[in-house]
């Protein structure tokens, strides 16, 4: 959903002369229970038809500033850690895979040290999850902020429930007005050099800032592109901050979208700085390269330990983490 559909279907073999009384299938971590009427199965085959569901959450948020937030409401969210500890946040896309920031995974590049951690809203009870594979877009040097996407593949699926469901990718062509209301959430500061990570999820409402405002000389100064959201309360107070990297802006209609990966900005909640967030819609032919064909999706990281590279910019600027 949002950048392509397509049926899926299974054929379970059966012999002519069973009764089906209950099929039981199992796909992908799913089961499927089909009741019949005792006759023949003339065909041989059974078929089935299943769909992900995604977008869906049991309980809607209150519009709220920085407060607690609740897992019915935010399903898809999840903490991507290094040796237990907090490091940024994340999005469950479908059963394998969780969509987040690249510029998380610069410091420690080694894949076993990362757990990824679903299905609560405090940081404490969480069940950790081992990474298989990590993949980020390629990082250019002279441009740290661009390209701040990476999408990791859990070793094992998850099993889906009413507290664990994914989320849906936007549509390619979708474009969002000034004003737009947006939710973020995360687990990090409060504010700017608090020093201390939230143990309790929280949340807040922003909304879509124009770019060219951003863009401004008493903002970005022109730093923003095309592949980036800008989001927040120009006159300050809302935002993300370190903790909150990786962690989905939200856009609903319908059903949940994640519109933009909370990436990079000037200090936590200050007046004309406001968050910026990778562009989801940008970055849709690379998910699906990723996710299909891994080897033609970008940048694995090693299974090794290698030398961490020098940091790429001040903290100040390139928070890895919810108001920045």
């Amino acid at each position: 959903m949002g950048f392509h559909s397509k049926p899926t279907f299974q054929a379970v073999k059966i012999r002519p002369d069973q009764e089906l009384d209950v099929a039981v299938i199992t796909a992908a971590s799913q089961e499927l229970q089909v009741q019949s009427p005792s006759r023949p199965c003339l065909s041989g085959s059974l078929v089935s038809l299943s769909c992900l569901a995604c977008g869906h959450s049991l309980k809607a948020p209150r519009v709220v500033g920085g407060q607690k937030a609740s897992v019915e409401s935010w399903p898809w969210q999840v903490s991507i850690q290094y040796h237990q500890q907090h490091v940024c946040g994340g999005s469950i896309l479908d059963p394998h895979w969780v969509l987040t920031a690249a510029h998380c995974f610069r410091k420690h590049l080694d894949v076993p040290g990362w757990k990824v951690r679903v299905g609560s809203d405090t940081l404490r009870s969480f069940p950790a999850l081992p990474v298989a594979k990590i993949f980020v877009t390629e990082h250019n040097a002279t441009a740290p902020k661009e390209k701040d996407i990476a999408l990791v593949k859990l070793q094992d699926p998850l099993t889906l429930s009413g507290l664990l469901r994914p989320i849906c990718l936007p549509f390619s062509d979708q474009e969002l007005p000034p004003a737009t209301p947006l939710w973020v959430i995360g687990w990090g500061f409060t504010e700017q050099g608090a020093g201390k990570m939230s143990d309790e999820l929280l949340q807040a409402s922003v909304q879509v800032i124009d770019r060219a405002r951003c863009n401004a000389e008493d903002a970005y100064q022109g730093e923003v592109t095309s592949e980036m959201l800008c989001a927040g309360v120009l006159q300050g107070g809302v935002d993300t901050c370190q903790g909150d990297s990786g962690g989905p802006l939200m856009h609903h209609s319908d059903l949940w979208h994640v519109v933009g990966i909370v990436s990079w900005g000037h200090g936590c909640g200050g007046p004309s700085s406001p968050g910026v967030y990778t562009k989801v819609a940008a970055y849709l032919s690379w998910i699906h390269r990723v996710r299909t064909a891994p080897s033609d999706g970008g940048r694995q990281l090693p299974h090794t330990h290698p030398p961490p590279p020098p940091p790429c910019c001040p903290t100040s600027e390139y928070s890895p983490g919810f108001p920045h």
